[in-house]
C-alpha cells in the first residue's frame, strides 16, 4: 500500500482544481474565525474560573466542558513525535521521521489507525513550521475547530488552514496572550519552557487587546505610538471640566431634545448601554501600505451592526488641538450641529485607527443610548472576517492637510492624480525572524527580558522616525 495513498488526488481539470482550491480557502478562512471565537471564549470561561468561581453563569456543565477540553488540548499536545524530549535541557532536535508509516499499519489499513497516523502527521508538520514552538501549538490545540481539521478535513483544505495560521502566527498569540488564555500549563506538562512576551516593558497578558498593534508582513507586535509618547486605550469618554467655560455641563449628556434611546426607544432616561462584543473581535494591525495602524476584523459583521463607540477627550468644538484624529460630536435631531470635539490622540480606543477610504464599509452615526450620546461606528454593508475597516473621512480632510488618498478603491477620488511620493507614515521593515516570532530568541532569563525586548521596541522606533 502506497504510504501516502491519503494524499492522492483525482485526475481533474485546472478549472476544476481552481474552483476547488478557492472552496478550500474559503473554508479554511472560517476555520480560522471559528478559532478566534473559540479561544475568546475559553479564555472567558477561565477568567471567571478563576476570578469569579461563584458566578452564577459557572455552571456545572460550562465547568466539565471546559475541564474537557483541557484534556483533548492536552491529548493533541501528546500526538507531536518526541514532544516528550522537550524536558531534556540543550538538547538539539533531531529532524522525525513524520512520513514514515509503521509496519503494523501497512499491513493492517484500519480506518482509525490511518486516520490517527494522518492527524500525528499533520500536527508534526503544522509544529515543525511554527518553529516547534509548543506554546502557539497549545493556544490553538485549545480550539475544537483546530482538533476537528487535523482529524477530518481533506489535505486541500488543512493545507490552506496551516498556511493561514503560520501567516496569521503573532496575531493568534498576541490574541490569547491579550485574553489571558491559560496556555502555558499545557506546555509545561510536557516540560516544554514558555518564555514571556513583552511590550513597553509589560508583559503582553497584562495588555488590553486595542495597546497592540500587530504587523502580519514582519510578524512583529508594537504599541501605538503618537508625538513619541504611547497612546492609552480608555472605556469611556473623559471629560475634564478645566477645558471648558466654568459651569459647562458635560455635553455628552442626554437631553430631553436627543429624543429617544436608540436601544429601548424610551423617552425618558435609562440605563441602556451599547453592548461592547463587537470589539472582541476588532485587531489593531499594521498597513504595508504606508496608512499606518489600520483595524482588521476578526468575525463577520451584518449591514447596520454598531460595532462600537467612538471615544476620546471631550474638547469644545472651537478647539483645534487634535487635527489628526479628532471627531465632531454632532446632534442627533439636528445634523451637522457640533456639542464639542472627540479627541482620541492621547487617550482613546481602537475606533480612532481605522482608515479611510472611498468605499468605506463603515460610518459614523450619532446615537443617544441610556444617559449618553455617542457617535457610532456602524456598518455600511456587510463585513467579511480578516476584512479591514475603512470610513470616509472627506474631501475637506485631505484639502487641509494637502495629502493624496491612498485608499487605492477602484472609485478612489485621486486615482488620476499623479503618484505622492510621499507616504503619510514609514513602512518599518524588521526580519520575521524575532522574539515574537521565534520563541527560542526570546529572553531565557529575567535579567535580560527587559534589555531584549527593549532593543527591539527601539529598531522598531527608528523605522518610524525615518
Amino acid at each position: 500500500m502506497d504510504k501516502n495513498w491519503r494524499f492522492m488526488r483525482a485526475n481533474i481539470s485546472r478549472e476544476e482544481d481552481e474552483r476547488r482550491q478557492r472552496q478550500a480557502e474559503i473554508k479554511a478562512k472560517g476555520m480560522l474565525r471559528a478559532l478566534y471565537r473559540q479561544i475568546n471564549l475559553i479564555a472567558n470561561i477561565q477568567l471567571l474560573r478563576s476570578e469569579n468561581p461563584s458566578s452564577s453563569a459557572l455552571t456545572e456543565s460550562l465547568i466539565q466542558r471546559d475541564d474537557q477540553n483541557k484534556g483533548n488540548a492536552f491529548y493533541t499536545l501528546n500526538m507531536l513525535p518526541g514532544v516528550h524530549r522537550l524536558s531534556k535541557k540543550r538538547e538539539k532536535f533531531r529532524n522525525i521521521p513524520i512520513d514514515d508509516w509503521p509496519e503494523w499499519m501497512k499491513n493492517q489499513p484500519d480506518r482509525w489507525q490511518i486516520g490517527y497516523k494522518t492527524t500525528q502527521i499533520r500536527l508534526a508538520r503544522l509544529w515543525e513550521s511554527m518553529g516547534r514552538d509548543t506554546e502557539m501549538f497549545a493556544i490553538c490545540a485549545h480550539a475544537l475547530v483546530f482538533r476537528g481539521s487535523a482529524w477530518k478535513e481533506t489535505p486541500r483544505v488543512w493545507s490552506a488552514f496551516e498556511k493561514l495560521l503560520k501567516e496569521n502566527f503573532v496575531s493568534i498569540l498576541a490574541f490569547a496572550q491579550t485574553r489571558r488564555l491559560e496556555a502555558k500549563y499545557l506546555a509545561h506538562a510536557v516540560g516544554a519552557k514558555a518564555y514571556p512576551i513583552m511590550l513597553g516593558g509589560r508583559d503582553v497578558e497584562t495588555l488590553h487587546p486595542h495597546q497592540v498593534v500587530v504587523n502580519l508582513r514582519c510578524q512583529h507586535l508594537r504599541q501605538p505610538v503618537f508625538d513619541g509618547a504611547r497612546q492609552k486605550n480608555i472605556k469611556f469618554y473623559i471629560f475634564n471640566p478645566d477645558n471648558w467655560p466654568l459651569g459647562t455641563i458635560d455635553p455628552t449628556l442626554r437631553t430631553p431634545e436627543d429624543s429617544r434611546c436608540d436601544r429601548c426607544s424610551s423617552l425618558n432616561l435609562c440605563n441602556c448601554v451599547y453592548s461592547n462584543f463587537s470589539m472582541l473581535f476588532l485587531e489593531l494591525v499594521e498597513c504595508g501600505d504606508g496608512r499606518g495602524t489600520g483595524v482588521r476584523t476578526l468575525d463577520n459583521f451584518a449591514k447596520g451592526a454598531r460595532l462600537g463607540a467612538f471615544l476620546g477627550e471631550v474638547l469644545p468644538s472651537d478647539s483645534n488641538v487634535d487635527p489628526i484624529y479628532s471627531l465632531g460630536l454632532e446632534s442627533k435631531t439636528r445634523p451637522g450641529r457640533l456639542r464639542a470635539v472627540i479627541s482620541p490622540k492621547m487617550y482613546g480606543n481602537w475606533a480612532r485607527f481605522v482608515n479611510h477610504s472611498c468605499e468605506p464599509s463603515v460610518e459614523f452615526v450619532s446615537r443617544t443610548i441610556g444617559d449618553r450620546i455617542f457617535m457610532m461606528v456602524e456598518a455600511k454593508r456587510d463585513i467579511a472576517a480578516f476584512e479591514e475597516l475603512t470610513i470616509d473621512y472627506g474631501s475637506s480632510y485631505f484639502e487641509r492637510k494637502q495629502w493624496r488618498c491612498l485608499c487605492g478603491s477602484d472609485r478612489c477620488r485621486d486615482m488620476d492624480q499623479p503618484n505622492d511620493p510621499r507616504k503619510p507614515h514609514p513602512i518599518p521593515v524588521i526580519s520575521p525572524s524575532n522574539p515574537y516570532r521565534c520563541w527560542e530568541q526570546r529572553p531565557k532569563n529575567a535579567e535580560d527580558q527587559r534589555r531584549i525586548w527593549r532593543t527591539h521596541e527601539e529598531v522598531w522606533a527608528h523605522q518610524q522616525r525615518r
